[in-house]
C-alpha cells in the first residue's frame, strides 16, 4: 500500500511553497544522495521555514515516496500523449521506447532519485513498476486478441519491455549520457519488432 502525502495545500501559497519543496528535494537528492540530504538541507534551499516540511511531510522518506509518484505519474502522461493516435501495437511500443528514452534524457534528476529508492524506499520502486505493468498488460493483452502481436502472458511481456526500456536507458543516458544514435534506434524497432511479431503456425 503506498501512503499518500500528509497534507495538500489549500492556497496557492501553500501550493507555492510545496512546489519549492520538492524542487528543492529533487534537486538535493538526485546530486548528494538520499543519506546526504537533510531535511534542513531542503527547506534552506526551498527557502521555506524548517517546520514547514513537517506540515506537508513525516519523514524525509515522505517526500522520496512524493517524487517518486509524481516520476510515475509525468512519465505516464508523457508516454501517453506522445503515443496517442498510433493503432498499430508494433508502432506504438516502437514509438514508446524513444519516447521513453527522450523523457529519460530530459528528467535525469528524477532518474537518479528513482534509483536512489530502490535502496532507501524499496517498497515505491516496485511500487513504480506495478503500477506501470498493471496498464501495461490490458494494453498488450488486447492488441494479442486483435492478432497484431505475438500471444504470450501479457504481464510477462509487460515486465519485458518496462526491462529493455530501463536497461538500455541507463546504459546510454543515466550512465554514459551518450544517448542512441539513429542506427541504435533503427536496430532496437527491428528488435522489438522482430520480438512481437505474431509467429506464424
Amino acid at each position: 500500500m503506498v501512503i499518500q502525502m500528509y497534507r495538500y495545500p489549500k492556497t496557492e501559497k501553500g501550493k507555492e511553497s510545496l512546489n519549492k519543496i520538492i524542487t528543492a528535494s529533487l534537486d538535493l537528492i538526485s546530486e548528494k544522495g538520499f543519506l546526504n540530504t537533510s531535511i534542513s538541507d531542503i527547506t534552506n534551499k526551498a527557502g521555506v521555514a524548517y517546520g514547514l516540511f513537517y506540515f506537508y511531510f513525516k519523514s524525509k522518506h515522505d517526500i522520496l515516496d512524493e517524487l517518486i509518484r509524481k516520476f510515475n505519474t509525468d512519465m505516464r502522461y508523457y508516454l501517453k500523449v506522445n503515443t496517442m493516435g498510433i493503432q498499430n501495437r508494433i508502432e506504438m511500443e516502437k514509438e514508446g521506447l524513444a519516447k521513453f528514452l527522450e523523457w529519460m534524457s530530459q528528467n535525469k534528476k528524477y532518474y537518479k532519485v528513482f534509483v536512489e529508492a530502490q535502496v532507501h524506499r524499496p517498497e515505491m520502486y516496485i511500487w513504480h513498476f506495478t503500477k506501470l505493468a498493471e496498464r501495461y498488460k490490458i494494453g498488450l493483452k488486447e492488441a494479442m486478441d486483435r492478432g497484431e502481436i505475438v500471444k504470450v502472458d501479457p504481464e510477462l511481456l509487460a515486465y519485458v519491455l518496462i526491462g529493455i526500456g530501463e536497461m538500455i536507458g541507463r546504459r546510454y543516458i543515466l550512465w554514459t549520457n551518450q544517448g542512441l544514435n539513429k542506427k541504435q534506434y533503427n536496430d532496437l524497432g527491428i528488435l522489438i519488432e522482430n520480438m512481437l511479431r505474431p509467429k506464424l503456425v
